[in-house]
């Protein structure tokens, strides 16, 4: 999806297009690339009579809301579910074995710190799920981590929307 082909899909749905959007692309479906679409958003904001703080409270929330999709599948399908869909991969297993000790010595911060990480922050979801991180542990960090890149990367767009818009 191009920024362009955004902007006009948010002209027609607004605020319910961002949550659509935002949920699928944490619940890592291809075609929502967040480096895209949170700078798109906030531009979009700008533009817009919406509040900055509410979209970004919203995308915290649609955020969460995606990432809890993941865990949950992991969390009760476990094994099976990852062995179907990325088969005995040893590249995989070796993510999830190390993603599963840098959260465990980290106690959740380093779920947090997970989301902040480009293709890493989407993706954490799994391990978490897998080793049965607890829920309000998952979500509790998972919120803090989204908050900060989503702020960041919508902020980004609203405050700089002029010379974006420029360049396109």
């Amino acid at each position: 999806m191009t920024a362009d082909q955004f902007f006009s899909l948010f002209h027609q749905y607004g605020l319910i297009l961002v949550c659509a959007v935002i949920f699928c692309e944490y619940m890592n479906l291809p075609g929502f690339p967040a480096g895209v679409i949170m700078p798109s958003i906030g531009v979009l904001i700008a533009q817009s009579e919406l509040s900055l703080l509410l979209t970004i409270v919203l995308s915290v929330i649609c955020g969460i809301g995606g990432s809890l999709v993941i865990y949950a599948l992991c969390y009760w399908g476990g094994e099976p579910i990852m062995e179907k869909v990325f088969g005995k991969s040893a590249k995989f297993q070796s993510f999830v074995k190390r993603c599963h000790e840098y959260i465990d010595a980290q106690h959740g911060r380093g779920l947090a710190l997970c989301r902040i990480i480009p293709v890493l922050r989407t993706i954490v979801s799994i391990p978490a799920g897998l080793i049965r991180m607890p829920v309000r542990w998952f979500i509790g960090w998972s919120a803090l981590g989204i908050a900060v890149w989503n702020t960041v990367l919508i902020s980004f767009g609203y405050f700089f929307s002029e010379k974006i818009l420029s360049m396109l």
